[in-house]
Protein backbone atom coordinates (compact mmCIF):
# COMPACT_ATOMS: atom_id res chain seq x y z
CA UNK A 1 0.00 0.00 0.00
CA UNK A 2 1.48 3.35 -1.02
CA UNK A 3 1.77 6.32 1.33
CA UNK A 4 -1.05 8.43 -0.13
CA UNK A 5 -3.57 5.58 -0.06
CA UNK A 6 -2.60 4.75 3.50
CA UNK A 7 -2.90 8.42 4.51
CA UNK A 8 -6.33 8.70 2.87
CA UNK A 9 -7.47 5.57 4.67
CA UNK A 10 -6.55 7.08 8.03
CA UNK A 11 -8.32 10.32 7.09
CA UNK A 12 -11.48 8.40 6.22
CA UNK A 13 -11.35 6.39 9.45
CA UNK A 14 -10.86 9.60 11.41
CA UNK A 15 -13.83 11.24 9.71
CA UNK A 16 -16.02 8.18 10.25
CA UNK A 17 -15.18 8.25 13.96
CA UNK A 18 -15.58 12.03 14.15
CA UNK A 19 -18.94 12.18 12.36
CA UNK A 20 -21.25 10.72 15.09
CA UNK A 21 -19.39 12.73 17.74
CA UNK A 22 -19.91 15.94 15.74
CA UNK A 23 -23.63 15.19 15.26
CA UNK A 24 -24.12 14.43 18.96
CA UNK A 25 -22.19 17.51 20.09
CA UNK A 26 -24.03 19.74 17.62
CA UNK A 27 -27.39 18.30 18.66
CA UNK A 28 -26.90 18.93 22.37
CA UNK A 29 -25.23 22.30 21.76
CA UNK A 30 -28.13 23.56 19.62
CA UNK A 31 -30.64 22.15 22.11
CA UNK A 32 -28.87 23.95 24.94
CA UNK A 33 -28.71 27.30 23.14
CA UNK A 34 -32.34 27.05 21.94
CA UNK A 35 -33.52 26.35 25.49
CA UNK A 36 -31.28 29.11 26.83
CA UNK A 37 -32.77 31.65 24.41
CA UNK A 38 -36.36 30.51 25.12
CA UNK A 39 -35.71 30.62 28.86
CA UNK A 40 -34.40 34.14 28.48
CA UNK A 41 -37.56 35.15 26.57
CA UNK A 42 -39.85 33.62 29.22
CA UNK A 43 -37.90 35.24 32.08
CA UNK A 44 -38.15 38.60 30.32
CA UNK A 45 -41.92 38.13 29.91
CA UNK A 46 -42.32 37.17 33.59
CA UNK A 47 -40.53 40.34 34.67
CA UNK A 48 -42.74 42.42 32.36
CA UNK A 49 -45.89 40.85 33.88
CA UNK A 50 -44.65 41.46 37.44
CA UNK A 51 -43.86 45.07 36.62
CA UNK A 52 -47.28 45.62 35.00
CA UNK A 53 -49.01 44.14 38.08
CA UNK A 54 -47.12 46.45 40.42
CA UNK A 55 -47.88 49.49 38.31
CA UNK A 56 -51.46 48.84 37.18
CA UNK A 57 -52.69 46.08 39.50
CA UNK A 58 -53.80 43.85 36.65
CA UNK A 59 -52.29 41.32 34.25
CA UNK A 60 -51.12 42.69 30.93
CA UNK A 61 -52.05 41.15 27.62
CA UNK A 62 -49.48 38.45 26.79
CA UNK A 63 -49.32 35.79 24.12
CA UNK A 64 -47.13 33.66 26.36
CA UNK A 65 -49.61 33.23 29.21
CA UNK A 66 -51.63 30.04 28.87
CA UNK A 67 -52.80 29.47 32.43
CA UNK A 68 -53.36 31.40 35.66
CA UNK A 69 -54.71 30.19 38.99
CA UNK A 70 -55.00 31.46 42.50
CA UNK A 71 -52.73 30.05 45.20
CA UNK A 72 -53.19 29.95 48.95
CA UNK A 73 -51.40 32.50 51.08
CA UNK A 74 -49.20 29.84 52.63
CA UNK A 75 -48.10 28.15 49.37
CA UNK A 76 -44.47 28.56 48.58
CA UNK A 77 -43.94 27.05 45.11
CA UNK A 78 -40.63 27.65 43.37
CA UNK A 79 -40.32 29.13 39.93
CA UNK A 80 -39.40 26.41 37.46
CA UNK A 81 -38.88 25.65 33.79
CA UNK A 82 -40.30 22.62 32.06
CA UNK A 83 -41.18 20.99 28.75
CA UNK A 84 -44.58 19.88 27.54
CA UNK A 85 -46.43 18.73 24.44
CA UNK A 86 -49.58 20.54 23.28
CA UNK A 87 -51.90 19.26 20.59
CA UNK A 88 -52.35 21.91 17.91
CA UNK A 89 -55.33 21.46 15.64
CA UNK A 90 -53.81 23.40 12.75
CA UNK A 91 -50.87 20.99 12.66
CA UNK A 92 -52.90 17.96 13.77
CA UNK A 93 -50.06 16.81 16.00
CA UNK A 94 -48.35 17.38 19.32
CA UNK A 95 -46.11 20.45 19.35
CA UNK A 96 -43.25 20.78 21.89
CA UNK A 97 -43.31 23.85 24.17
CA UNK A 98 -41.00 25.27 26.80
CA UNK A 99 -42.84 26.34 29.99
CA UNK A 100 -42.09 28.61 32.91
CA UNK A 101 -44.20 28.73 36.06
CA UNK A 102 -43.85 31.55 38.59
CA UNK A 103 -45.88 33.11 41.41
CA UNK A 104 -46.80 36.81 41.66
CA UNK A 105 -48.78 38.87 44.15
CA UNK A 106 -52.00 40.48 42.86
CA UNK A 107 -53.18 42.56 45.78
CA UNK A 108 -53.71 40.35 48.83
CA UNK A 109 -53.76 37.19 46.67
CA UNK A 110 -51.07 35.04 45.12
CA UNK A 111 -51.45 34.00 41.57
CA UNK A 112 -49.59 31.14 39.78
CA UNK A 113 -48.88 32.10 36.18
CA UNK A 114 -47.74 29.62 33.52
CA UNK A 115 -45.95 30.84 30.40
CA UNK A 116 -45.08 28.79 27.36
CA UNK A 117 -43.02 29.27 24.22
CA UNK A 118 -43.09 27.02 21.18
CA UNK A 119 -39.87 25.08 20.50
CA UNK A 120 -38.32 24.20 17.18
CA UNK A 121 -39.05 20.75 15.84
CA UNK A 122 -35.99 18.80 17.06
CA UNK A 123 -36.43 15.97 14.52
CA UNK A 124 -36.34 18.48 11.69
CA UNK A 125 -33.37 20.15 13.35
CA UNK A 126 -31.52 16.83 13.60
CA UNK A 127 -32.24 16.07 9.94
CA UNK A 128 -30.97 19.47 8.92
CA UNK A 129 -27.94 19.03 11.15
CA UNK A 130 -27.22 15.57 9.74
CA UNK A 131 -27.55 16.80 6.15
CA UNK A 132 -25.34 19.84 6.56
CA UNK A 133 -22.74 18.01 8.66
CA UNK A 134 -22.58 15.16 6.15
CA UNK A 135 -22.18 17.62 3.29
CA UNK A 136 -19.39 19.45 5.14
CA UNK A 137 -17.58 16.19 5.91
CA UNK A 138 -17.90 14.98 2.32
CA UNK A 139 -16.52 18.27 1.04
CA UNK A 140 -13.74 18.11 3.63
CA UNK A 141 -12.85 14.50 2.73
CA UNK A 142 -12.93 15.27 -1.01
CA UNK A 143 -10.76 18.33 -0.47
CA UNK A 144 -8.22 16.38 1.57
CA UNK A 145 -8.19 13.61 -1.03
CA UNK A 146 -7.53 15.93 -3.96
CA UNK A 147 -4.99 17.96 -1.99
CA UNK A 148 -3.14 14.75 -1.09
CA UNK A 149 -3.22 13.64 -4.71
CA UNK A 150 -1.75 16.95 -5.83
CA UNK A 151 0.90 16.82 -3.12
CA UNK A 152 1.63 13.23 -4.09
CA UNK A 153 2.08 14.15 -7.75
CA UNK A 154 4.06 17.31 -7.08
CA UNK A 155 6.13 16.71 -3.97
CA UNK A 156 6.85 13.00 -4.40
CA UNK A 157 7.68 13.08 -8.10
CA UNK A 158 11.45 13.62 -7.53
CA UNK A 159 11.42 10.92 -4.87
CA UNK A 160 9.97 8.25 -7.18
CA UNK A 161 12.27 9.32 -10.00
CA UNK A 162 15.27 8.89 -7.70
CA UNK A 163 13.88 5.59 -6.41
CA UNK A 164 13.70 4.31 -10.00
CA UNK A 165 17.29 5.40 -10.54
CA UNK A 166 18.42 3.57 -7.40
CA UNK A 167 16.59 0.38 -8.43
CA UNK A 168 18.60 0.33 -11.66
CA UNK A 169 21.83 1.25 -9.88
CA UNK A 170 24.76 -0.94 -10.89
CA UNK A 171 27.65 -0.77 -8.50
CA UNK A 172 30.06 -1.97 -11.17
CA UNK A 173 28.98 0.73 -13.62
CA UNK A 174 31.14 3.80 -14.07
CA UNK A 175 28.13 5.94 -14.97
CA UNK A 176 27.07 8.18 -12.05
CA UNK A 177 23.51 8.09 -10.73
CA UNK A 178 21.79 11.43 -11.43
CA UNK A 179 19.28 12.16 -8.69
CA UNK A 180 16.53 14.65 -9.46
CA UNK A 181 16.71 17.66 -7.11
CA UNK A 182 13.78 18.55 -4.86
CA UNK A 183 12.88 21.76 -3.02
CA UNK A 184 11.73 19.79 0.04
CA UNK A 185 14.32 19.80 2.82
CA UNK A 186 13.74 16.19 3.90
CA UNK A 187 14.16 14.89 0.35
CA UNK A 188 17.29 17.02 -0.11
CA UNK A 189 18.74 15.50 3.05
CA UNK A 190 17.77 12.00 1.89
CA UNK A 191 19.42 12.57 -1.51
CA UNK A 192 22.60 13.79 0.16
CA UNK A 193 22.75 10.75 2.46
CA UNK A 194 22.02 8.32 -0.41
CA UNK A 195 24.65 9.93 -2.62
CA UNK A 196 27.24 9.71 0.16
CA UNK A 197 26.35 6.06 0.80
CA UNK A 198 26.58 5.18 -2.91
CA UNK A 199 29.99 6.82 -3.16
CA UNK A 200 31.22 4.95 -0.09
CA UNK A 201 29.77 1.62 -1.29
CA UNK A 202 31.32 2.07 -4.73
CA UNK A 203 34.68 2.91 -3.15
CA UNK A 204 34.50 -0.13 -0.83
CA UNK A 205 33.41 -2.33 -3.73
CA UNK A 206 36.30 -1.16 -5.87
CA UNK A 207 38.79 -1.67 -3.04
CA UNK A 208 37.44 -5.16 -2.31
CA UNK A 209 37.49 -6.06 -5.99
CA UNK A 210 41.10 -4.92 -6.36
CA UNK A 211 42.02 -6.77 -3.17
CA UNK A 212 40.48 -10.02 -4.45
CA UNK A 213 42.16 -9.65 -7.81
CA UNK A 214 45.53 -8.83 -6.27
CA UNK A 215 45.50 -11.60 -3.69
CA UNK A 216 44.25 -14.12 -6.24
CA UNK A 217 47.02 -13.14 -8.64
CA UNK A 218 49.80 -12.86 -6.08
CA UNK A 219 48.99 -16.12 -4.29
CA UNK A 220 49.23 -18.18 -7.47
CA UNK A 221 52.91 -17.39 -7.98
CA UNK A 222 54.21 -18.74 -4.63
CA UNK A 223 51.82 -21.69 -4.92
CA UNK A 224 53.23 -22.51 -8.34
CA UNK A 225 56.76 -22.29 -6.91
CA UNK A 226 55.78 -24.58 -4.01
CA UNK A 227 54.22 -27.15 -6.38
CA UNK A 228 57.29 -27.13 -8.65
CA UNK A 229 59.66 -27.56 -5.72
CA UNK A 230 57.52 -30.38 -4.37
CA UNK A 231 57.66 -32.12 -7.75
CA UNK A 232 61.46 -31.85 -7.70
CA UNK A 233 61.55 -33.24 -4.19
CA UNK A 234 59.29 -36.15 -5.10
CA UNK A 235 61.62 -36.98 -8.00
CA UNK A 236 64.64 -36.87 -5.71
CA UNK A 237 66.35 -40.16 -4.80
CA UNK A 238 67.46 -38.89 -1.40
CA UNK A 239 64.05 -39.05 0.35
CA UNK A 240 62.93 -41.99 2.40
CA UNK A 241 59.33 -43.23 2.27
CA UNK A 242 58.14 -41.07 5.19
CA UNK A 243 59.67 -37.91 3.78
CA UNK A 244 58.18 -38.71 0.39
CA UNK A 245 54.72 -38.96 1.94
CA UNK A 246 55.24 -35.58 3.61
CA UNK A 247 56.24 -34.06 0.31
CA UNK A 248 53.20 -35.50 -1.47
CA UNK A 249 50.91 -34.13 1.29
CA UNK A 250 52.38 -30.64 0.89
CA UNK A 251 51.99 -30.86 -2.90
CA UNK A 252 48.33 -31.93 -2.59
CA UNK A 253 47.53 -29.16 -0.08
CA UNK A 254 49.21 -26.58 -2.33
CA UNK A 255 47.04 -27.76 -5.23
CA UNK A 256 43.97 -27.60 -3.02
CA UNK A 257 44.87 -24.07 -1.88
CA UNK A 258 45.27 -23.00 -5.51
CA UNK A 259 41.84 -24.44 -6.39
CA UNK A 260 40.24 -22.77 -3.36
CA UNK A 261 41.72 -19.42 -4.37
CA UNK A 262 40.42 -19.73 -7.93
CA UNK A 263 36.97 -20.91 -6.79
CA UNK A 264 36.54 -18.12 -4.25
CA UNK A 265 37.69 -15.57 -6.80
CA UNK A 266 35.12 -16.94 -9.25
CA UNK A 267 32.36 -16.70 -6.61
CA UNK A 268 33.41 -13.13 -5.86
CA UNK A 269 33.31 -12.22 -9.55
CA UNK A 270 29.86 -13.81 -9.91
CA UNK A 271 28.55 -11.92 -6.87
CA UNK A 272 30.01 -8.70 -8.25
CA UNK A 273 28.04 -9.30 -11.48
CA UNK A 274 31.11 -9.22 -13.70
CA UNK A 275 29.50 -11.73 -16.07
CA UNK A 276 26.87 -9.69 -17.87
CA UNK A 277 26.84 -11.08 -21.37
CA UNK A 278 23.62 -12.71 -22.49
CA UNK A 279 24.19 -15.21 -25.27
CA UNK A 280 22.13 -17.95 -26.82
CA UNK A 281 23.92 -20.97 -25.38
CA UNK A 282 23.37 -24.37 -27.01
CA UNK A 283 23.07 -26.56 -23.92
CA UNK A 284 22.93 -29.87 -25.84
CA UNK A 285 26.23 -29.22 -27.61
CA UNK A 286 27.82 -27.98 -24.40
CA UNK A 287 26.88 -31.15 -22.49
CA UNK A 288 28.21 -33.35 -25.34
CA UNK A 289 31.55 -31.53 -25.20
CA UNK A 290 31.80 -31.81 -21.41
CA UNK A 291 31.06 -35.55 -21.48
CA UNK A 292 33.68 -36.11 -24.23
CA UNK A 293 36.27 -34.24 -22.18
CA UNK A 294 35.58 -36.56 -19.24
CA UNK A 295 35.61 -39.79 -21.24
CA UNK A 296 38.94 -40.87 -19.77
CA UNK A 297 37.83 -40.78 -16.13
CA UNK A 298 34.38 -42.17 -17.08
CA UNK A 299 36.03 -45.18 -18.73
CA UNK A 300 38.48 -45.51 -15.85
CA UNK A 301 35.61 -45.83 -13.36
CA UNK A 302 33.68 -48.05 -15.78
CA UNK A 303 30.59 -45.84 -15.59
CA UNK A 304 27.52 -46.48 -17.70
CA UNK A 305 26.05 -43.28 -19.15
CA UNK A 306 22.59 -42.95 -20.68
CA UNK A 307 21.11 -39.66 -21.73
CA UNK A 308 18.25 -38.07 -23.61
CA UNK A 309 19.29 -34.63 -24.78
CA UNK A 310 16.88 -32.46 -26.71
CA UNK A 311 18.00 -29.28 -28.52
CA UNK A 312 17.74 -26.47 -25.95
CA UNK A 313 18.96 -22.89 -26.09
CA UNK A 314 19.24 -20.75 -22.93
CA UNK A 315 20.02 -17.05 -22.60
CA UNK A 316 23.01 -16.68 -20.27
CA UNK A 317 26.77 -16.14 -20.19
CA UNK A 318 28.70 -18.82 -22.10
CA UNK A 319 31.44 -19.07 -19.46
CA UNK A 320 29.06 -19.38 -16.51
CA UNK A 321 26.90 -21.91 -18.35
CA UNK A 322 29.98 -24.05 -19.00
CA UNK A 323 30.99 -23.83 -15.33
CA UNK A 324 27.46 -24.73 -14.20
CA UNK A 325 27.07 -27.87 -16.33
CA UNK A 326 30.70 -28.92 -15.87
CA UNK A 327 30.27 -28.86 -12.10
CA UNK A 328 27.05 -30.88 -12.27
CA UNK A 329 28.50 -33.55 -14.57
CA UNK A 330 31.87 -33.59 -12.82
CA UNK A 331 30.07 -33.99 -9.48
CA UNK A 332 28.14 -37.00 -10.86
CA UNK A 333 31.36 -38.59 -12.12
CA UNK A 334 33.61 -37.77 -9.18
CA UNK A 335 31.21 -38.96 -6.48
CA UNK A 336 30.10 -42.05 -8.39
CA UNK A 337 31.07 -45.56 -7.48
CA UNK A 338 33.05 -47.81 -9.76
CA UNK A 339 30.75 -49.59 -12.20
CA UNK A 340 27.90 -47.18 -11.43
CA UNK A 341 25.69 -45.28 -13.83
CA UNK A 342 24.78 -41.71 -14.82
CA UNK A 343 21.54 -40.68 -16.52
CA UNK A 344 20.87 -37.28 -18.06
CA UNK A 345 17.68 -35.70 -19.32
CA UNK A 346 17.57 -32.33 -21.09
CA UNK A 347 14.25 -30.72 -22.02
CA UNK A 348 13.16 -27.17 -22.72
CA UNK A 349 12.29 -26.67 -19.03
CA UNK A 350 14.97 -28.57 -17.14
CA UNK A 351 18.21 -30.54 -17.02
CA UNK A 352 18.20 -33.59 -14.75
CA UNK A 353 21.24 -35.68 -13.88
CA UNK A 354 21.20 -38.77 -11.65
CA UNK A 355 24.09 -40.92 -10.47
CA UNK A 356 24.85 -43.73 -8.10
CA UNK A 357 27.05 -43.03 -5.10
CA UNK A 358 27.54 -43.33 -1.40
CA UNK A 359 24.79 -42.08 0.89
CA UNK A 360 25.60 -38.49 1.91
CA UNK A 361 25.84 -37.59 5.58
CA UNK A 362 25.00 -33.91 4.98
CA UNK A 363 21.47 -32.47 5.11
CA UNK A 364 20.15 -31.53 1.67
CA UNK A 365 19.39 -27.99 2.88
CA UNK A 366 23.10 -27.43 3.67
CA UNK A 367 24.55 -29.00 0.56
CA UNK A 368 24.74 -25.69 -1.35
CA UNK A 369 26.67 -23.91 1.43
CA UNK A 370 30.31 -23.07 0.89
CA UNK A 371 32.83 -25.75 1.90
CA UNK A 372 29.99 -28.22 2.51
CA UNK A 373 30.86 -31.66 1.16
CA UNK A 374 28.46 -34.44 0.35
CA UNK A 375 30.97 -36.87 1.80
CA UNK A 376 33.44 -35.77 4.43
CA UNK A 377 36.02 -38.26 3.28
CA UNK A 378 36.45 -36.96 -0.28
CA UNK A 379 39.02 -34.45 -1.54
CA UNK A 380 36.27 -32.15 -2.81
CA UNK A 381 36.57 -28.49 -1.82
CA UNK A 382 32.82 -28.14 -1.27
CA UNK A 383 32.62 -25.05 -3.49
CA UNK A 384 31.22 -26.45 -6.75
CA UNK A 385 27.56 -26.48 -5.68
CA UNK A 386 27.94 -23.08 -4.04
CA UNK A 387 29.20 -21.69 -7.35
CA UNK A 388 26.29 -23.37 -9.15
CA UNK A 389 23.82 -21.76 -6.76
CA UNK A 390 25.31 -18.31 -7.38
CA UNK A 391 25.01 -18.79 -11.14
CA UNK A 392 21.38 -19.91 -10.78
CA UNK A 393 20.59 -16.83 -8.68
CA UNK A 394 21.84 -14.55 -11.47
CA UNK A 395 19.65 -16.02 -14.21
CA UNK A 396 16.63 -17.05 -12.15
CA UNK A 397 17.35 -20.77 -12.47
CA UNK A 398 16.43 -23.17 -9.68
CA UNK A 399 18.66 -26.04 -8.62
CA UNK A 400 17.05 -28.87 -6.67
CA UNK A 401 18.72 -31.90 -5.08
CA UNK A 402 17.05 -35.17 -4.19
CA UNK A 403 18.48 -38.44 -2.95
CA UNK A 404 16.92 -41.84 -2.50
CA UNK A 405 18.96 -44.71 -1.15
CA UNK A 406 22.12 -44.72 -3.29
CA UNK A 407 20.82 -42.52 -6.12
CA UNK A 408 21.53 -38.78 -6.19
CA UNK A 409 19.56 -36.48 -8.52
CA UNK A 410 20.16 -32.83 -9.36
CA UNK A 411 17.43 -31.02 -11.31
CA UNK A 412 18.13 -27.62 -12.89
CA UNK A 413 14.94 -25.72 -13.78
CA UNK A 414 15.54 -23.02 -16.40
CA UNK A 415 12.36 -21.07 -15.57
CA UNK A 416 12.81 -20.96 -11.80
Amino acid sequence: MNLVRKTNRYYILFLLLLFPIMVAVDYYAIQFFVNFEVNDVLLHESRRIEYHLRQNGSLPVSTYVYNTKLESEHSNLENRFGDTLVFEAYADKQIPYRTYQFTVAEGPQKKRISLRHVLLEMNELILWLFTTTTLILILLAAGLFFINQRIYQWAWKPFFHNLSQLKNYDIASKEPVLLKPSNINEFQLLDAVVTALMDQVKKDFQNLKEFNENISHEIQTPLAVIRNKMVLLMESKNLNDEELQWTKAVYQEANKLSKISKSLTLISRIENQEFKRLESVDIQTMIDNIVRNMEEIINFKNLEISFELNPVTVKCDQILANILFTNLIKNAVQHNQEGGYITMLLTRDKFEISNTGDISDVATTQLFNRFEKGNRGTDSLGLGLSINQKICDIYGFRLHYHRKDGTHTFTLYFNG
